[in-house]
């Protein structure tokens, strides 16, 4: 007999009813705030250069008249969110990275062997190995060659 799945109450349902009682504060702060007139910057000034110029302290490459006084703002936001991408990039790729038993998995691997050497990413123990040129390795457990595989005996 199949049963309903059942809500959990109690503290495991306190975190829910808390994201939801500040996604709720945050829409109505930003539904009754009121804002002001829109206010552009005067024609023939490069925000994104005066932002450059700020960055790299080019004070006497900024324009003189006309000039965004303050841009230092401008900059702090831009580092701000610089920072929140990269950390959020970087999160990402550890979210991404795959592991198994504890350990790294490499992607796109396919080997054949036991689970656990498929698991961890290392190869098969096998008696005819690959050496790293293409050719067999030559340690004594593959010295012996058979006629088959063509060469000189010695």
């Amino acid at each position: 007999m199949t049963r309903r799945p059942e809500l959990r109450l109690g503290t495991t349902l306190a975190p829910g009813i808390l994201a939801v009682v500040l996604f709720g504060m945050m829409g109505l702060i930003a539904w009754n705030t009121q804002f002001g007139g829109m206010a552009g910057f005067p024609d023939g000034i490069s925000i994104t250069s005066e932002i450059g110029y700020a960055m790299f302290d080019l004070e006497p490459l900024q324009s003189e008249e006309g000039a965004i006084g303050e841009t230092e703002a401008f900059l702090a936001a831009f580092l701000l969110i610089a920072i929140t991408l990269d950390a959020a990039l970087d999160a990402s790729l550890v979210l991404a990275k795959r592991e198994e038993s504890g350990e790294s998995v490499t992607a796109l691997i396919s080997r054949s062997g036991d689970s656990t050497s498929a698991a961890t990413g290392a190869a098969a123990a096998d008696d005819r190995s690959t050496a790293t040129d293409g050719g067999r390795d030559s340690d004594a457990s593959t010295a012996t060659a058979d006629s088959s595989e063509g060469g000189e005996s010695r």
